[in-house]
């Protein structure tokens, strides 16, 4: 059995489904956020927030394929779990701290829209 090629499709499928799965849970919840920014203008919030969704998709699979390379060979099961647990905590690490931008980002635009309104 060739570990290095087994980890590797393992990987692909938890960092692939945990995109997908994180992305239209982010989506649907999303959604309520941006109606308290946006104050309930229906015709900027679905555009935005299906952009918001396009992005994240694009940013995560895209970081996931770059850092799917590995310089060691996978050799037994040890090594696997390593290299698993080293990429994936990576790959949520960084959906987490992307996550945590937007979230800040949108807060300094509602800020800012509620000084304007003043």
């Amino acid at each position: 059995m060739n570990y290095t090629i087994v980890t590797l499709f393992i990987y692909l499928l938890v960092a692939g489904n945990a995109t997908f799965f994180l992305g239209q849970h982010l989506y649907k919840n999303g959604y309520y956020f941006l109606v308290s920014i946006f104050n309930n203008r229906e015709e900027i919030i679905q555009p935005v927030n299906k952009l918001l969704l396009v992005g994240f998709y694009l940013v995560n699979i895209g970081f996931v394929l770059l850092y799917l390379s590995q310089n060691n060979n996978i050799t037994d099961l040890r090594s696997s779990i390593e290299f698993l647990s080293q990429k994936i905590g990576v790959v949520f690490l960084v959906v987490a701290i992307m996550h945590f931008f937007n979230i800040l980002v949108f807060i300094l635009i509602e800020s800012y829209t509620k000084t304007k309104q003043i």
